[in-house]
């Protein structure tokens, strides 16, 4: 698709939120699940770290969506640089996620969020391709607590309610 036409295309963050929760799920699953998996291998590690950062990726487009950015304002994979444009638009949550994060680790260190997120940032990309590499590491917890910190804002700016509200009606 030309870049003219994408620039048209109204983006619904509702939508876009039902897309994140998927791979959030299907995250999960390749974490916890791994005994209804009939032949486990470590690849489904890697299924989990891509369907992670993928979910926290279009949690991110979500909230920035929401605040009114584009199709074109919200391409790219690069968790670090799609903060940085959200932390624009939404200090104050930007802020709570980050502390979030924080009391996820247990940890003072006012520099963990933004370590942690650009060892992160390229996740999506690079481990899609790990077999390619000889190596690779991430802090999974990272993405594990931070997906699920971004879907309990996102429920919370596109429905004013929490995860555990919103799952319950649905």
């Amino acid at each position: 698709m030309d870049d003219k036409v994408s620039e048209n295309i109204i983006l619904d963050s509702k939508r876009m939120f039902e897309h994140a929760c998927a791979f959030c799920d299907c995250a999960k699953f390749c974490e916890v699940e791994f005994s209804n998996i009939e032949y486990r291998m470590r690849s489904h590690t890697v299924s989990g770290i891509v369907n992670s950062a993928f979910a926290c990726e279009i949690f991110i487009k979500t909230l920035l969506v929401f605040h009114g950015r584009t199709i074109m304002d919200i391409k790219g994979h690069e968790l670090k640089l799609l903060w940085e444009k959200f932390k624009k638009e939404d200090y104050e949550t930007a802020v709570y996620v980050e502390k979030g994060i924080c009391e996820w680790f247990r940890t003072e260190d006012e520099n963990l969020f933004d370590r942690l997120i650009g060892e992160a940032s390229n996740a999506f990309e690079y481990w899609r391709y790990i077999y390619e590499k000889q190596e690779g590491t991430i802090n999974m917890n990272f993405l594990l607590g931070f997906r699920y910190r971004l879907r309990e804002v996102c429920c919370n700016k596109l429905f004013g309610k929490s995860w555990n509200e919103y799952k319950s009606i649905e």
